[in-house]
C-alpha cells in the first residue's frame, strides 16, 4: 500500500500545486465601473427556516444597491411559521414577495425546484440566488454587479461560516478551512479557463444565459443541486466567462454546523451527487475520483500503519508531499482573502484531518447517500439507461454519415 498511498499523495499534491499557482494570478480586466445598473431578481428557497430566514431577509432588505431589486423568497412547503415570516417583512419592504410550492417535483430535486420557481416568477436581466441561513453584507449585490464585464455570463462570490474575530472551536475552524479550500480551488480552475463548480448560496448569472443553457434538469433527473451543473454549462455557451468577485463585500456568511455529525452529513450529501457520474464532465469527476482515492489511501494507510513491518517511509513521503503543499498554499490563500486570523495551527490541523473527513463522507456516502429528494425513489439505473440510449443514437448517427 505505502507506493500506491505516496504516488497518490504526489499525483494530489501536484495538482493542488498547480491550483495554488493559478490562484495567484490576479484579475486584471480593467477598472470597475458601471454606468447603468441591472434590475436583479434575487431568489431565495426557504423550507422551514422560521429561525434563521428574519436574518437573512433583513440582510436583504439593506442592500445598498443602485438598480432594481426583488427578493422572491419560495416556501418550499414549509410546516413551520416560514410563510408568516415572509408576511410580516413583506409589510416593512417593497422588495420582498413570496411565492408558495405545493407540490414537490418529479424531475428537480426540492430546492432546485423551489429556485425554478423563483427565477420563474420574475423577469430581470440578472439572477442571484442565496439560502435562508445566509446574512449578506449591505454591498453584496452591488460588488457582484461590479465583478461582472460584457462576456460574463456568471458572477461567483465567496461563502464562509465563521466571521472575522467571532471565537471558534475545532470544528469551527476546520469547517471554515474547508470552505476556503472549496472556494480557493474555484477561484482557481475559474482563472484558468475551466467552469467546474458554484455555490448556490452566492451567485448570479445572466437570465438570457441561463435560458440558452436550457434552465435546470437539462442533464437529467439530478439527484441534489444543480449549481455545478448549471455552472458547467453556462461556461460552456459561445464566448462565455465566468467571474468571481474577490472583494470583502461580496461574500456571504452561512451558519456553521452545529455539531460533527451535522459537519459530516452535510459533506456526504455533496459526495453523494457524484455517486451519479452520468450528470458531469469527466475532467470534473476525475479531480474528484483524485481527491477521494488519496483520502482514502491515505487515510486507510495511516490508521493501520502501527501493524506494517515495513513502508512507512513511502507513508512519511505521501503526507510530506501533502502538507508542504497544502499548508503554505491555504497560508497564501487566507493572505489574499484577508483572513489570516484562521493561520497557524489550525490550518495544519484541517489539512491533517481532511483526508479523514473526505474519507468518512465518501465511505458514508456509499453506504448511504444522501438525498434531497424528500423520498422520492432512487432513479441510478434509468438515468443510466438513458444515457447508455443517447451513446447508441449517437453512434448510430455517425454510422450513418
Amino acid at each position: 500500500m505505502g507506493p500506491v498511498t505516496f504516488a497518490l499523495a504526489l499525483a494530489y499534491a501536484s495538482l493542488a500545486l498547480l491550483l495554488v499557482i493559478a490562484s495567484r494570478r490576479s484579475d486584471a480586466r480593467g477598472p470597475r465601473s458601471r454606468e447603468r445598473w441591472p434590475d436583479i431578481d434575487v431568489v431565495l428557497p426557504a423550507r422551514n427556516e422560521e429561525q434563521r430566514l428574519p436574518a437573512a431577509l433583513a440582510s436583504l432588505e439593506q442592500q445598498d444597491y443602485p438598480g432594481g431589486v426583488t427578493v422572491w423568497v419560495v416556501d418550499d412547503r414549509s410546516d413551520d411559521g416560514t410563510a408568516g415570516v415572509v408576511e410580516r417583512a413583506l409589510a416593512r419592504s417593497t422588495r420582498l414577495r413570496l411565492v408558495r410550492v405545493g407540490a414537490s417535483s418529479r424531475r428537480l430535486s426540492p430546492k432546485v425546484n423551489a429556485v425554478a420557481r423563483g427565477v420563474a416568477a420574475g423577469s430581470a436581466a440578472w439572477i442571484v440566488t442565496t439560502d435562508a441561513d445566509c446574512v449578506h453584507p449591505t454591498g453584496w449585490l452591488q460588488e457582484l454587479m461590479l465583478s461582472a464585464r460584457e462576456s460574463d455570463v456568471m458572477v461567483l462570490g465567496y461563502t464562509e461560516t465563521a466571521r472575522k474575530g467571532a471565537a471558534r472551536g475545532l470544528l469551527a475552524n476546520v469547517e471554515a478551512l474547508d470552505w476556503v479550500s472549496l472556494m480557493l480551488t474555484n477561484r482557481a480552475l475559474i482563472s484558468l479557463g475551466a467552469v467546474m463548480a458554484s455555490s448556490a448560496n452566492n451567485q448570479a448569472y445572466r437570465r438570457d444565459a441561463f435560458e440558452r443553457a436550457g434552465g435546470f434538469g437539462v442533464a437529467g433527473r439530478a439527484p441534489s443541486g444543480d449549481e455545478d451543473l448549471l455552472a458547467q454549462r453556462l461556461g460552456r455557451l459561445p464566448g462565455a466567462t465566468v467571474a468571481f468577485a474577490d472583494t470583502i463585500e461580496a461574500r456571504v456568511a452561512t451558519a456553521p454546523s452545529r455539531s460533527w455529525l451535522a459537519f459530516l452529513r452535510q459533506r456526504r450529501r455533496w459526495v453523494s451527487r457524484y455517486l451519479h457520474p452520468q450528470h458531469y464532465r469527466p475532467s470534473f469527476l476525475s479531480g474528484i475520483a483524485l481527491l477521494g482515492l488519496h483520502s482514502l489511501s491515505l487515510s486507510i494507510a495511516t490508521l493501520t500503519s502501527p501493524w506494517w513491518s515495513s513502508g512507512h517511509a513511502w507513508l512519511l513521503g505521501a503526507w510530506s508531499c501533502v502538507l508542504l503543499v497544502v499548508v503554505p498554499g491555504m497560508h497564501l490563500g487566507l493572505a489574499r482573502l484577508g483572513r489570516r486570523d484562521l493561520s497557524g495551527w489550525p490550518v495544519v490541523t484541517w489539512a491533517v484531518l481532511h483526508p479523514f473527513v473526505i474519507t468518512i463522507a465518501s465511505l458514508w456516502a456509499l453506504l448511504r447517500p444522501g438525498s434531497w429528494r424528500d423520498g422520492a425513489e432512487a432513479y441510478r439505473l434509468r438515468a443510466w439507461r438513458a444515457w447508455l440510449r443517447r451513446v447508441r443514437r449517437r453512434r448510430v448517427s455517425s454510422e450513418a454519415r
